[in-house]
């Protein structure tokens, strides 16, 4: 006999938005709609397990099925275990079942069933003919049917396809990345964003230190960062995406050169979008605590408050992270006759501490707002300085940096009628970066002090004891207008304002003028309006958009002669682009876009970043053609288990590209008059038929060079730009174990490669080709084991990680040496 009932739930899709998440879903998509829940069509037999039928035993089991909206079983979970014969002989054949997809107002969408299989002796296996019986949400009240006699019920909630695969199979080029397993592994954010295609995180050493990212061969402020759709920078994290926490963050967009009006960026090469996971009724908790190599410490806690029935909720976080960061590296250093020597030391100067947390406030269902939010954050950070950017000369051992920052945030989101929807954002933003450098000793790699210097300043130059103060006013204003259930519009406001001054407390002499004192700032505001067309029963989707940039720069330069000489400048730039998702033949599909991008310069490149980065009032803004076009398939399932693809080519043509370049202090961002960037890359994945092994892979393959031969860099015209990596790939292999010890527990051992092919880290035209500075290939392995378990309401879970195994010797910023073979444990529980 074989019987089934639900507690079913669908992935969410068109769920109303958090209010400060990158795009509100149009109205339409809110509305109540008729649900239909799926129903089985195969003719699968389950077989019974011999020892189990030889013993004469029968039992229940319970799985949660997700199935896609083709009707295909994507996950089987063991809900309710009856033991590992009963388990893996339902789980496996669950992987062979084929259902009629759940339906929300006719189109097929994404979903997550509870099915329970009874196991009876001289039972018949065959699925039961009759269709269920749906049962809508109480919010979409509706008579429900009849079942037959002898037919088992399925009780439903529908709420449609999830955020994540509408986004991935939408007109827009961008990949959603989640963090669930991220979470569970001692990995941070710059990991996890590194083992995806077309980006390269390279970092100047262990936790805390300088991070570059790079996308589709642009990099730095070239990609804009967002929390919930407001600028990472504005959000509360002064020191970089890279040391987010990841336990913070649900899940993670990757938008590849063509990034949707409705962030209100100037993004030139793409965007990335850190996404909160939403508030969950009732009392929630959360707290991970990780600890391992170079006195590695990272705590995250985080809880919530939502009552099932709206009105007030309210969630809190907080992080601490401290480290040494005293890894081993191989340096030049005199021994004790003078003669420089090879050597391996250890690094005593490179600490890094920071600590942050948030509050969040609201209310929601009030006549006047669907939901209205307030929010405030802090948090600060403190970093050792123990060299220059490219590690080369001495080593600094009392130098360092470190920055406050402070916010709130006021968010809105209302829905006007059936066919209007806006939410707006308004936030103000304070920082103050320090940096001091007035030690008066010269070290060595060992830590000692050799000798005291005959000025103080290790940096090179005039000691420096310096503040830099930074506010920031913008806000955000999103509208959208379904104009049919097939036709949206939107509109998207986004103005900001950056003022910045600073004092260096070491003057030479009382008597100088201070360069930080000058007021400078900076006024963006970027408009965007853009129109969405699904056709032929959602076969064709296309995006349409305009953009509008503003931008006003008002600074002052102090002359030699002591005095101040104004430095404005002011534009306005049109923009825009399209985007068309095109499904060739189930389940393959077509993606193509293009925008026409433009990049104005950010308060660190115009004015410098208070540290190692000197001012550029002259730096101009860049702009791009950006081209994206590729192929990608929803996961396909055969007998040989379940196989996924995507192949996508890039082009960005840019002028005037901004390029930080320099030597020892005095480094800079200047433009590159001309610069190409050609690529493809690609993903594939392999999924065994009973899900318990998982293999998945991606390469890049990307020529950037230089096409000017005027300016700073026209003695290199197309070259590769420097210190950029043209090929690299990840692999990752990972093992899922479930009921090992009790019937809600998983066990996963995990193993990741990354490959990185040598580079240039200077011109490749400058230099003999013996003298040629180079990164040579890079191999470098992780692996370990998670434990993951329920125990009454509570998720608890265990892993421990090796990273490098091999103890590679790895390089990643202008030939910074990173760290080696590390060890790694990690704790989490969630309730």
């Amino acid at each position: 006999m074989f019987s089934a009932f639900t507690s079913f739930a669908l992935l969410l899709s068109a769920a109303p938005a958090e209010p400060a998440s990158a795009a509100p879903p149009p109205p339409s998509e809110t509305a109540p709609a008729q649900v239909q829940p799926p129903s089985r069509i195969d003719s699968v037999t389950v077989p019974y397990p011999e020892v189990e039928l030889a013993a004469g035993r029968e039992a229940d089991v319970v799985l949660r099925l997700t199935i896609d909206e083709h009707g295909v079983v994507t996950e089987a979970d063991v809900v309710q275990s009856a033991g590992e014969a009963f388990d893996a002989a339902i789980r496996t054949a669950a992987f062979d079942f084929r259902f009629e997809p759940a339906r929300v107002g006719g189109e097929a969408v994404a979903c997550q069933i509870e099915l329970l299989h009874a196991f009876r002796l001289g039972a018949d296996e065959a699925p039961p003919e009759p269709e269920p019986v749906a049962e809508p949400p109480p919010e979409e009240a509706a008579p429900a049917e009849s079942a037959p006699p002898d037919t088992k019920t399925m009780e439903t909630t529908v709420s449609g396809r999830s955020e994540a695969e509408r986004m991935r199979q939408s007109a827009e080029a961008v990949r959603v990345v989640s963090t669930t397993r991220a979470r569970a592994r001692s990995a941070d954010m710059g990991q996890v964003l590194a083992a995806q295609e077309g980006v390269e995180v390279r970092r100047s050493g262990g936790l805390g230190s300088t991070i570059r990212f790079s996308l589709n061969g642009l990099t730095d402020d070239q990609i804009r960062f967002f929390l919930d759709g407001v600028p990472l920078d504005l959000s509360g994290y002064p020191f970089g995406f890279a040391n987010v926490p990841v336990n913070l963050v649900d899940s993670i967009q990757i938008y590849r050169g063509v990034v949707p009006a409705r962030f209100g960026a100037d993004a030139l090469g793409g965007a990335v979008n850190l996404t909160s996971a939403p508030i969950q009724d009732g009392v929630h908790g959360a707290a991970s605590l990780q600890g391992g190599a170079f006195g590695t410490y990272r705590l995250t806690l985080g809880g919530s408050y939502r009552p099932s029935s709206g009105g007030f909720f309210a969630r809190a976080h907080l992080f601490a992270d401290t480290t040494r960061n005293d890894y081993r590296v191989d340096v030049q250093t005199a021994d004790d006759t003078g003669q420089i020597r090879p050597a391996t030391v250890s690094r005593f100067h490179d600490g890094y501490q920071a600590l942050g947390g948030g509050l969040e406030a609201g209310f929601e269902q009030l006549g006047w707002a669907d939901r209205v939010t307030l929010r405030a954050f802090g948090s600060g950070y403190d970093k050792d300085l123990q060299h220059n950017l490219v590690m080369s000369g001495g080593p600094f051992g009392e130098a360092r940096y470190g920055a406050t920052a402070l916010g709130t945030q006021l968010l809105y989101e209302k829905a006007l009628g059936d066919t209007v929807r806006v939410d707006a954002l308004a936030g103000y933003a304070w920082q103050a970066t320090d940096f001091q450098d007035t030690s008066q000793w010269v070290y060595d790699w060992f830590g000692n002090r050799v000798r005291e210097r005959t000025q103080p300043g290790e940096l090179g130059g005039d000691a420096t004891d310096q503040t830099l103060w930074q506010q920031s006013f913008y806000g955000r204003a999103n509208a959208s207008w379904a104009l049919s259930p097939a036709q949206t519009l939107r509109l998207a406001i986004a103005p900001t304002l950056t003022r910045r001054t600073g004092e260096q407390r070491r003057l030479a002499s009382p008597s100088d003028v201070d360069p930080l004192s000058a007021d400078r700032n900076i006024l963006t505001a970027v408009t965007g309006l853009e129109y969405q067309l699904n056709a032929f029963n959602d076969a064709v989707e296309l995006i349409v958009f305009a953009k509008d940039y503003l931008y006003a720069a008002r600074a002052q330069q102090l002359l030699p002669t002591r005095q101040w000489q104004s430095k404005d400048r002011t534009l306005n730039q049109l923009g825009g682009g399209a985007a068309l998702r095109l499904r060739v033949a189930e389940p393959v599909y077509l993606k193509v876009s293009y925008e026409r991008a433009t990049r104005l310069p950010r308060m660190d490149e115009l004015f410098g970043n208070g540290v190692l980065v000197r001012e550029n009032l002259d730096l101009a803004p860049e702009t791009s053609h950006n081209v994206n076009a590729g192929l990608a398939t929803a996961p396909l399932r055969t007998g040989l288990g379940v196989f996924r693809g995507e192949l996508t080519g890039f082009a960005r043509l840019a002028q005037d590209l901004i390029l930080l370049s320099g030597r020892d202090r005095d480094w800079r961002y200047q433009n590159v008059y001309g610069a190409r960037a050609l690529g493809i890359e690609g993903a594939a994945g392999w999924s065994s038929p009973a899900g318990w092994f998982h293999l998945d892979a991606n390469a890049t393959f990307q020529d950037i060079r230089n096409t000017s031969g005027q300016g700073t860099f026209g003695a290199f015209e197309n070259q590769r730009l420097p210190n950029r990596p043209w090929f690299f790939l990840n692999a990752t292999a990972r093992l899922s174990l479930r009921g090992v010890a009790t019937a809600e527990d998983e066990l996963s051992p995990f193993w990741t490669a990354r490959y990185v092919h040598g580079f240039f880290r200077n011109w490749g035209g400058l230099g003999a080709v013996g003298t040629k500075e180079t990164i040579d290939n890079q191999f470098a392995q992780a692996a370990g084991v998670g434990y993951r378990v329920r125990l009454q309401g509570f998720s608890l879970g265990l892993s421990t990680e090796l990273d490098n195994v091999t103890n590679a010797r790895l390089f990643d910023f202008f030939g910074v040496q990173r760290p080696g073979r590390s060890g790694w444990l990690k704790a989490t529980v969630e309730y």
